[in-house]
C-alpha cells in the first residue's frame, strides 16, 4: 500500500486538511487496482480544454464513436484531492538528482479529456508511468524542460538514453507512457477501452499531463514514430502552441500513408472485434499467429491497430504547414534503411516542413553544426534511431536548446 499509517500520521501534522487524510484512507482499497507499486506524485491539476477559433471546445468539433460506458460519481470523489499540493516520496528517495538515473519508472495520476466523450462527461483518471529528472519540484523558469513523446508501440523508458544526456547539463527532462503502452493504465478498470489512441486525445492528454506536473512552458518537444504527430498536434496547435518552443521529430510517420499500410485489412479486423467486448476472448486466441511488424503482444496490436485506425494524416499534414508559418524551430533525424518507410517518404516530410535540401545533412562520423531548420539522416541505420544514437542525436537536438538557453554546454 502506498500510503501508510505512518506517513498519513505525518501528514495530518502539517497544514494539510484533516479531510485529505480521511480521503486519502478511504480511496486506499482503490489503489490496489493499479499494478503500480512504485510512489506516486500528486499536485495541482487545472485541465485544459482546447478551443477552436469559433471558441468551441475542440470535443465537439469531433465526431465521437459512441461507446457503452456510464459515468461513475467515484471518479469526481476521487479528484477530490486535485486542488492539493501534497508530494509522497518513497523513504530515502531524492528529487534533487540530476545524473540521469532518476528518470525511470514514477507514476502520476492524471485527470484527462473531461467533456471530451459523451458517455464520461468526467474524463478519465490514468495511472500514469513516466520518467523525470526533477519529480517533485516546482516549475522553474530558468530550468530548460524537454519532453520526449515515444512511439507505438513503445513506452518512456524508450526516451531515457536520449533525454539521460539533457538531465546531466541541468535540464529537466520529462517523458510520459501514453495509455495502452508500458505500465499506463486506467484507474478504474473499464474505462481503459474509452481512450482511442486519436491523435486529438494523445495530445490532450500530454497537455494534461504537463498541467498536473505543473509545466508552463517546454523548451523542447522530442516525438518519435508515431508519437510525432502528438507532437505536432501540440507544438502547432491553436490552443497550445504558445507553450512549446521547438521541437524535434526522430523516424517520424509519414504524412502521406500510414506505417504497417500492408497490414491494414488486419488491423481493421482487429477494431472490428475489439470494438465488440464479446468477441474479445477469440480474439486474444487468434492474434499471437498474426505478424504485424514488429509488434509482438496481443496488447500491442491492439493499440497500434487503435492509433492507426485513428490516423487523420490531412491534419497531419496541415500541421505541419502550421509549424512553418509559425516559423516554430524544428529538426528532422530519420534513417535511410527504415524497412517500413522510404528515404523519399521522410525527403517528403522535410518539404513540408520547408526544410531546404542543403540544410540536410549527412552523418559520416563527424557531426556539423545545424542549420535551422534542419535534418540528419544516417546512412547506415534504420528506424530505431533513438535507441542506436542516443548521444549523437542529443548532440545535434542541443542546438534547439541553446537558441534559447545559450549557457547550456555538453
Amino acid at each position: 500500500m502506498l500510503h501508510t499509517q505512518s506517513t498519513l500520521s505525518r501528514l495530518c501534522k502539517t497544514n494539510i486538511a484533516k479531510s485529505l487524510v480521511q480521503k486519502i484512507y478511504s480511496y486506499q482499497a482503490l489503489s490496489a487496482l493499479s499494478s503500480q507499486s512504485l510512489h506516486h506524485l500528486s499536485s495541482k491539476h487545472t485541465c485544459r480544454l482546447g478551443k477552436t477559433k469559433n471558441g468551441l471546445p475542440l470535443w465537439k468539433k469531433r465526431k465521437i464513436n459512441m461507446r457503452k460506458f456510464s459515468s461513475s460519481r467515484i471518479l469526481s470523489n476521487i479528484w477530490d484531492l486535485k486542488n492539493t499540493n501534497v508530494t509522497y516520496f518513497q523513504e530515502g528517495s531524492s528529487p534533487s538528482l540530476h545524473d540521469g538515473l532518476s528518470l525511470l519508472d514514477r507514476y502520476i495520476f492524471v485527470k484527462t479529456l473531461v467533456n471530451f466523450y459523451e458517455d464520461v462527461p468526467d474524463g478519465i483518471i490514468l495511472d500514469t508511468a513516466y520518467a523525470d529528472s526533477r519529480p517533485g519540484e516546482e516549475f522553474d523558469p530558468a530550468v530548460p524542460v524537454i519532453v520526449g513523446v515515444h512511439d507505438t508501440p513503445g513506452s518512456h523508458s524508450d526516451l531515457t538514453s536520449i533525454l539521460s544526456t539533457f538531465a546531466k547539463v541541468g535540464c529537466r527532462t520529462i517523458a510520459p507512457t501514453f495509455p495502452g503502452h508500458g505500465n499506463t493504465q486506467g484507474l478504474m478498470r473499464g474505462f481503459d477501452d474509452v481512450f482511442s489512441h486519436s491523435t486529438l486525445e494523445r495530445a490532450l492528454f500530454l497537455q494534461d499531463f504537463l498541467d498536473t506536473l505543473g509545466i508552463e512552458k517546454v523548451d523542447l518537444m522530442v516525438g518519435v514514430g508515431a508519437g510525432c504527430y502528438p507532437t505536432l498536434r501540440l507544438c502547432a496547435g491553436v490552443e497550445s502552441g504558445y507553450m512549446y518552443k521547438s521541437m524535434a521529430l526522430i523516424s517520424p510517420w509519414p504524412l502521406t500513408r500510414p506505417r504497417y499500410e500492408t497490414h491494414s485489412d488486419l488491423l481493421q479486423s482487429i477494431l472490428y472485434l475489439w470494438d465488440r467486448p464479446l468477441f474479445r476472448g477469440p480474439a486474444k486466441l487468434l492474434l499471437p499467429a498474426y505478424k504485424i511488424g514488429n509488434v509482438n503482444t496481443v496488447r500491442e496490436k491492439v493499440t497500434s491497430a487503435y492509433v492507426l485506425g485513428n490516423l487523420d494524416l490531412a491534419e497531419a499534414s496541415s500541421l505541419a504547414f502550421t509549424a512553418v508559418t509559425m516559423n516554430l524551430p524544428r529538426l528532422l533525424v530519420f534513417g535511410n534503411l527504415d524497412p517500413e518507410v522510404e528515404p523519399g517518404l521522410y525527403l517528403d516530410y522535410a518539404h513540408q516542413l520547408e526544410i531546404p535540401p542543403e540544410n540536410i545533412q549527412t552523418f559520416s562520423g563527424k557531426l556539423a553544426t545545424p542549420v535551422l531548420p534542419g535534418a540528419l539522416s544516417f546512412t547506415e541505420a534504420g528506424y530505431n534511431l533513438h535507441l542506436e544514437h542516443p548521444g549523437i542525436i542529443s548532440a545535434y537536438l542541443m542546438h534547439l536548446i541553446q537558441l534559447f538557453r545559450p549557457h547550456i554546454r555538453f
